[in-house]
């Protein structure tokens, strides 16, 4: 035998992989009718938490489709919460808590829903120096006047308050 079939067969020791097409279609239409990664990892025939996620660390292309998933899930995970607040067979306090686990997920996993909006400003801001001396006085007062207003008090400032 050969060093390098020897190599290839090391390679080949192990366990098979699971992964392939049809199961990452399979989980990403998981993902994308809400059922979490966990859920998904718990049923029958599907690969374990830790796997995926070194499939994902491994493969770029099925990272981006399981992201992709979980984003779109998120609005399945919104209209749940539409269809729990209308049950009326579920108890309000369960009813708050399981809507409030959803609502703070998919905050985090997809920004439409976030509470604080992100606002991304673009363009170039133009900043060119002021020569002061070339000011007039009139000029120079009202840059004075804005400058204490933008200036926190100092503690001498709050030493004569207290006067």
């Amino acid at each position: 035998m050969t060093k390098k079939k020897a190599e290839e067969d090391k390679l080949k020791r192990g366990r098979p992989t699971l992964f392939s097409d049809e199961l990452t279609i399979a989980i990403c239409e998981k993902l994308a009718n809400g059922v979490t990664l966990s859920a998904i990892c718990a049923m029958e025939g599907m690969p374990s938490f830790d796997t995926i996620w070194r499939w994902k660390i491994a493969r770029p292309d099925f990272s981006e489709q399981i992201a992709h998933a979980q984003k779109i899930g998120t609005h399945f995970l919104a209209d749940d919460s539409i269809r729990i607040a209308d049950d009326m067979t579920i108890d309000p306090a369960h009813k708050r808590v399981m809507i409030d686990t959803r609502l703070r997920l998919i905050g985090k996993w997809n920004q439409y829903y976030a509470d604080k909006q992100q606002m991304e400003v673009t363009g170039k801001i133009d900043v060119t120096p002021v020569n002061v001396g070339q000011l007039d006085y009139d000029q120079r007062e009202q840059l004075a006047d804005m400058l204490k207003q933008l200036a926190l008090p100092s503690q001498g400032d709050n030493e004569q308050d207290d006067l």
